[in-house]
């Protein structure tokens, strides 16, 4: 990886080393700022992602009963692998911070996947050039709120990579 600007929260920096997973960060990165996200670009970004085995659109069905039935949320991951979920965000950092809780849903109640998917650890990765999200909010948003209140639990490792922009 070319840059230091990263964190992780409950080992997620050792789990993705451990997985031999981490040298394929930057070439992701660079197919998410290439090509953008969404099914829109999913082509593009393929070109790159699935020599290295990376999925992308993962999905998972969250589910909740309630006094009216069942309340239910399909969300989806931009890359999937060897239980790692990893998500890009460029845009803000509210979605920065859904992605996350995605990601711990996910981690805490794999029912949502079908058999060929677990969640083990979250990768977030920031462009640099974006005003937010940011790596250093996202690390407080981490600390002072979600795990703070929310015990978020999830490996984490965040990389606020470098680009050429």
């Amino acid at each position: 990886m070319r840059s230091d600007a990263t964190w992780s929260f409950r080992e997620g920096r050792a789990i993705i080393e451990q997985k031999g997973l981490l040298d394929d960060l930057p070439t992701i990165a660079g197919a998410f700022d290439a090509h953008g996200g969404g099914n829109q670009n999913y082509t593009a970004r393929a070109d790159e992602l699935n020599p290295l085995g990376w999925e992308q659109e993962v999905s998972a069905q969250f589910e909740a009963f309630t006094a009216d039935g069942t309340a239910s949320r399909r969300a989806s991951f931009d890359a999937y692998k060897d239980g790692v979920l990893l998500e890009h965000e460029r845009g803000e950092q509210m979605r920065a911070n859904w992605h996350l809780l995605k990601m711990e849903a996910a981690y805490r109640d794999p029912r949502g996947f079908d058999d060929r998917y677990h969640a083990d650890v979250a990768v977030l990765l920031i462009p640099d050039y974006v005003n937010f999200p940011t790596l250093e909010r996202t690390e407080n948003d981490v600390q002072a709120v979600l795990a703070n209140y929310f015990g978020f639990s999830i490996p984490l490792f965040v990389w606020q990579y470098p680009t050429e922009d």
